[in-house]
């Protein structure tokens, strides 16, 4: 099976392997003032039972953490063994926008929406350009998650 995405989020993967790769990931809080941080967190596994990572910026309402936006990855790995950002899930709460592209229904079955994936990814394809551009990849600021 040949899986796509090895680029999609080459910024956060390069944070990923600074910090000792995804094994070692746990959770982590990059800052580049005046940008909200990045927080990159191992959340366990994804529907097709492959590591999953969440992706997001973080603000506060009312006391609470807004995510703006969550984006969940799948990471795969492509035929030539290099990681694959595989989107999973979009979450932006101050919008009420909670959208899942890849889930197991009721009965253990992994569903696909092919045209969010599409979606998600030409978000996700934006959004690693502008992390690369505003220097979240070049020796980044980590604070404690």
């Amino acid at each position: 099976m040949s899986i796509q995405g090895h680029t999609l989020m080459s910024t956060v993967q390069r944070i990923i392997d600074a910090h000792g790769g995804l094994d070692a990931l746990q959770a982590l809080k990059i800052t580049r003032p005046p940008y909200m941080a990045l927080c990159i967190e191992k959340i366990g596994t994804g529907p097709r039972d492959l590591p999953l990572v969440s992706v997001a910026h973080y603000y506060q309402q009312n006391g609470d953490a807004m995510r703006n936006p969550d984006m969940t990855f799948e990471i795969g790995r492509t035929a030539l063994g290099l990681p694959a950002w595989l989107p999973v899930s979009y979450r932006q709460d101050g919008l009420g926008i909670d959208q899942q592209a890849i889930f197991q229904d009721e009965q253990g079955r992994v569903m696909i929406r092919p045209r969010l994936i599409k979606d998600l990814a030409a978000f996700a394809k934006t959004w690693n350009r502008n992390l690369h551009e505003q220097g979240f990849d070049t020796t980044p600021q980590e604070d404690p998650p």
